[in-house]
């Protein structure tokens, strides 16, 4: 079942695209813009737990949105925003049971392949 959300925001003066294939994780602003765009929430969402170097908790939300035919997938880092939203709508978390980590392979850059040039003198 979807779930309208209204937005607890004082300030809806910007707009913050997101797509998964340009941002591995989306952030709070992303969300409320999706949702001033009519995009609707459908609960229940999903909280991973990521540690970061083994000491820094981060959460990430996996919100499926759904507009008319279209279904979006966004997972949204712990922010201020989230945590509002999940209060204030009494929003059904689940959090996942396995703990995670960041893998720097997985965010940073492909790297780059070099080519060995010769140089003949």
């Amino acid at each position: 079942m979807a779930t309208t959300i209204p937005l607890f925001m004082d300030d809806v003066d910007f707009y913050r695209h997101w797509h998964p294939q340009s941002e591995r994780f989306a952030a709070g602003d992303c969300l409320a813009t999706a949702l001033m765009t009519g995009w609707t929430l459908k609960a229940p969402i999903i909280n991973d737990v990521y540690w970061c170097m083994g000491s820094r908790q981060v959460n990430v939300y996996h919100c499926n949105l759904v507009r008319d035919e279209e279904t979006l997938h966004m997972p949204v880092i712990g922010n201020p925003y989230m945590d509002r939203l999940i209060h204030q709508m009494e929003l059904p978390v689940i959090v996942s049971e396995e703990p995670k980590q960041f893998l720097l392979q997985a965010v940073a850059p492909a790297p780059v392949q070099l080519e060995k040039v010769s140089v003949e003198q």
